[in-house]
């Protein structure tokens, strides 16, 4: 190796030199973390394939009856209430409720309409059936269901969501379902092969056997990434521009040049690699709970309006907005169950099994039955001054999102959603889920940047057109050929030590 090294030197001068040197060096203190980074890349495709996924992405829609319902307040009253943050009419086998939440309580409560009788542990209950329905089990026996407040290592943060019902079946998968239950939707689906893997790939990848110690591993993750960025480039230099200097004959070992082959044609990736991790890894911060608008409404203004009493509603929720209770409608779909005839809906598949959703139009009345026009604009716009604290009047664009887009992706969760742009230097933009008063997401200009980066040059979005499978192939391909260059590298840096020995 010093051998041809001065080789080097002599021909190409004290750069190729210079580069040889440090290009071994640099990839020797960068190839192990280079070795985990290119096994995990391969091993994220696989494990997107073979991961539990929902049988059913939706719940089934039904009609709550409400004829001879009473009204909320009525209800509520009776039940000694004084307040309520939010309020949403449902149907489930068979029997029309409103489902209740109450401020400082996660758990929600549930009373009939017409009698206002209470349905004992109905949010556990409820939670146990949207699992079954989203998994389409009703023959598994139940291990246990409980309220899941805070990100632990099986439920990471990564799937934003707070709070959410954790509900085990006893299978031999060890399958456990993460649920919502209002609105209702499933958070998260994890075996122990998920686990398992989930594990490997965030101690290999992320280094998730430090998130103890942030700033530290920020640091070293940063110092490899310097070590293999220098390697890389110094290696597309020397090999790449430089090869008429002696850097790659028909006479040098196999290895050496299998090494150099092959880091010609991934080299450039692993550049891209590299930068987009340290990008990703400066402007992005550990994941928060998103806050939700927690308002206080007093239960004596709950009426029930004609128009909601007797519509054919498949939503119907109650939010504060802007300090004064509405209503949100949708009008069933047609093929919504009615309440009557629901049964217990575990073995009803008819919701396809697609993440794209249907979104009806949303119609605001106030408790009187009045019409709010554009309500759910408003609303969103409200939302988003009250969570950025900026005035209405510098609104630039708003519109409904109702599917993942690049600015705004799968790993945000919440939809529909609406987009809130304003007319500021850095287009500030909130993204906020009016179903619920809650924040979905803050962009500006530096985050679009970083988030366009890592996008396209670290998971090759820009591959979508193709379709997931060849992007994913792609990706595959490319993070074995770095973890192959990374691990011949070593060999060869090794051999000049063994050698002598031998």
């Amino acid at each position: 190796m010093l051998n041809n090294a001065a080789v080097a030197k002599k021909r190409g001068g004290r750069l190729a030199g210079w580069m040889f040197r440090y290009h071994r060096w640099f990839g020797v203190v960068s190839c192990l973390v280079m070795m985990m980074w290119g096994a995990s890349g391969v091993m994220h495709p696989i494990m997107s394939r073979i991961n539990p996924t929902p049988v059913n992405m939706q719940p089934l829609e039904a009609v709550p009856m409400l004829h001879v319902a009473k009204s909320p307040a009525d209800v509520l009253a009776q039940a000694g209430i004084a307040r309520v943050s939010a309020l949403r009419v449902m149907a489930w086998k068979g029997i029309s409720y409103y489902q209740v939440s109450i401020p400082g309580q996660s758990q929600r409560r549930y009373f009939e309409v017409n009698s206002g009788a209470e349905l004992a542990d109905g949010d556990t209950q409820y939670a146990e059936y949207l699992a079954r329905y989203f998994i389409a089990d009703s023959q598994s026996k139940l291990r246990r269901v409980r309220l899941i407040d805070h990100f632990d290592d099986d439920y990471l943060d990564i799937n934003r969501l707070l709070p959410v019902y954790r509900v085990d079946f006893e299978r031999d998968d060890g399958l456990r379902v993460y649920v919502e239950t209002s609105p209702p939707r499933v958070s998260a689906l994890a075996d122990d092969r998920k686990a398992l893997l989930g594990s490997l790939f965030l101690w290999m990848h992320n280094w998730d056997f430090m998130h103890n110690q942030d700033t530290l591993r920020m640091m070293l993750i940063s110092l490899f990434l310097f070590a293999a960025m220098v390697s890389a480039l110094s290696g597309i230099v020397m090999y790449g521009f430089m090869w008429r200097r002696s850097t790659l004959h028909a006479h040098h070992a196999p290895l050496r040049r299998w090494h150099r082959s092959v880091g010609i044609v991934v080299s450039f990736t692993a550049l891209l690699f590299v930068i987009s991790a340290e990008w990703h890894l400066l402007g992005s911060e550990r994941r928060r709970v998103l806050p939700v608008l927690q308002a206080a409404i007093p239960v004596d203004q709950l009426a029930l309006p004609v128009a909601v009493q007797h519509g054919m509603w498949g939503k119907i929720n109650a939010l504060s907005v802007d300090g004064k209770p509405l209503y949100q409608l949708q009008a069933a779909q047609q093929n919504s169950a009615m309440s009557s005839g629901m049964g217990g809906g575990e073995h009803d598949h008819r919701t396809a099994k697609t993440g794209q959703k249907q979104i009806a139009k949303t119609v605001y009345v106030d408790t009187e039955g009045g019409s709010v026009a554009e309500g759910e604009k408003k609303q969103a716009i409200w939302l988003a001054g009250q969570f950025g604290g900026i005035e209405a009047g510098k609104v630039k664009d708003t519109r409904m999102i109702v599917k993942f887009e690049d600015e705004y992706g799968f790993l945000n969760k919440r939809l529909p959603v609406w987009r809130v742009e304003y007319d500021t230097p850095d287009h500030l933009t909130y993204y906020v889920e009016t179903a619920t008063n809650s924040l979905a997401s803050v962009v500006r200009d530096a985050v679009r940047a970083e988030g366009w980066s890592f996008s396209f040059l670290h998971k090759y979005h820009w591959l979508d057109f193709a379709g997931k499978d060849v992007r994913d192939l792609v990706m595959g391909l490319f993070g074995f050929g770095n973890l192959l260059i990374a691990v011949l590298g070593l060999w060869m840096f090794t051999r000049r030590y063994i050698k002598p020995s031998r």
